[in-house]
């Protein structure tokens, strides 16, 4: 049973990235286009409570967080498959896992010290160098991280079996053998909340054929074999691992 006051959290990161960062300049450009997309999608979409949402970057990647709980993941999910797609649309893949739990500030916490010396953007002065803090942590951020540790590798969109009622009833589900996991096809799911944030975000929104297209070019890349087989078996992709 999820706590009512529970939130729910995204964590997506690129695929890929550390081992493509010093071969081409595209993956950078896909983090830009999936900080774009969250930005987007915060600004446009979901700008004021109580539906507003805080993103904050770890690496290649982002976590989302809602303002509140819900009944359904619904949102959380049309956004993941929204931001998914974004990135897919210049050729490059992305990875994302759906969490629930509590968010704070927990900046209260820390040394008097560090305390006294934060400045407005959460950097600490280092004589002349410089230190960036991260003063927001709890089990939903530990959720979805949880929750993308257990996944297989791939572009997948996760989540937590026990969960998979509150998934919207469009969503193509498949079960992830001994995970207690499920994985959403985000590429052939037709959840009409998608398409709502996508026109109303300006987002890319590539058709299931122009991803499968951009996964046969990322193909050629030869990212590991695992990959590229956990990604056509639970994304229904007929392209031999």
């Amino acid at each position: 049973m999820t706590d009512a006051s529970d939130r729910w959290t995204i964590y997506i990161d690129i695929e890929g990235f550390s081992a493509l960062y010093d071969r081409e300049t595209i993956v950078l450009e896909a983090l830009g286009d999936l900080m774009e997309g969250i930005y987007a999608i915060g600004t446009n979409v979901y700008p004021e409570s109580p539906q507003r949402l805080f993103a904050h970057q770890t690496g290649d990647g982002f976590v989302i967080v809602s303002e509140f709980g819900a009944s359904s993941l619904e949102v959380p999910t049309s956004i993941a498959i929204a931001l998914l797609r974004h990135v897919a649309a210049r050729g490059r893949f992305a990875k994302a896992s759906v969490g629930e739990g509590h968010f704070s500030d927990v900046w209260g916490c820390y040394p008097k010290r560090i305390r006294a010396a934060r400045r407005h953007d959460d950097t600490l002065p280092l004589g002349g160098g410089l230190m960036t803090i991260f003063p927001v942590i709890g089990t939903a951020l530990i959720d979805a991280f949880a929750v993308a540790k257990r996944s297989p590798s791939g572009s997948l969109l996760t989540v937590e079996s026990r969960k998979r009622s509150r998934l919207p009833p469009e969503c193509v589900i498949r079960e992830i053998d001994g995970s207690n996991l499920v994985s959403v096809d985000w590429i052939h799911s037709t959840v009409p909340l998608v398409r709502r944030i996508q026109q109303r975000a300006g987002l890319r929104s590539p058709t299931a054929e122009q991803i499968v297209a951009a996964f046969r070019r990322y193909r050629e890349q030869q990212p590991p074999p695992r990959w590229v087989a956990s990604s056509c078996a639970l994304l229904g992709l007929a392209i031999e691992p």
